[in-house]
């Protein structure tokens, strides 16, 4: 077994385990005084990366013959770099985006991302496009109220539709 592929399971690993984490939640004991992370203090790099982002289920088939339950289908996303190594996305506002818009998937991105200590996923900050005019920042517009916003989704002001926008990036971040 290679690198990539223990990335690949331990990142399938850490999301079933959310998953089923999250049903229990409510019955979770609260956080003892002996926890020494709290969310401010929790330790991140900060990386850009590049890749595409894909359904988990199917980067998973077509790179690995790996098969999930039919009821898996659809419901992550991760990063697929070209050296197939498979990195699960956050499902926050951001993270959601790729799962909500199809236009996000299968495309070559480059993601400016935070890395927990500890955690095998990816938490997204910015989304950029290489395009032969340069890199692109994409997200969505309400032209009505002059809004961006992080995901395809209603208006939060007026409730009326958004469009994809990409933008020209004077300025690249350097982590």
């Amino acid at each position: 077994m290679n690198s990539a592929q223990v990335i690949v399971i331990v990142g399938a690993i850490a999301l079933v385990a959310a998953v089923q984490n999250r049903a229990c939640a409510a019955d979770a004991p609260a956080t003892s005084a002996t926890d020494s992370t709290t969310p401010s203090s929790a330790k991140y790099t900060t990386q850009k990366l590049r890749g595409k982002v894909a359904w988990l289920d199917e980067a998973l088939k077509r790179r690995y013959g790996i098969s999930t339950e039919p009821d898996a289908a659809g419901t992550s996303v991760v990063l697929e770099m070209a050296d197939g190594v498979l990195l699960p996305i956050v499902p926050d506002t951001r993270g959601r985006a790729f799962a909500v818009d199809e236009r996000l998937r299968g495309i070559e991105l480059e993601l400016l991302v935070r890395r927990y200590e500890k955690v095998p996923m990816l938490q997204v900050i910015r989304v950029l496009r290489p395009t032969k005019e340069g890199m692109v920042e994409i997200d969505y517009w309400c032209d009505i109220c002059a809004i961006p916003m992080n995901i395809l989704k209603p208006c939060e002001c007026c409730q009326g539709e958004t469009r994809l926008r990409e933008r020209p990036v004077e300025e690249v971040f350097q982590p």
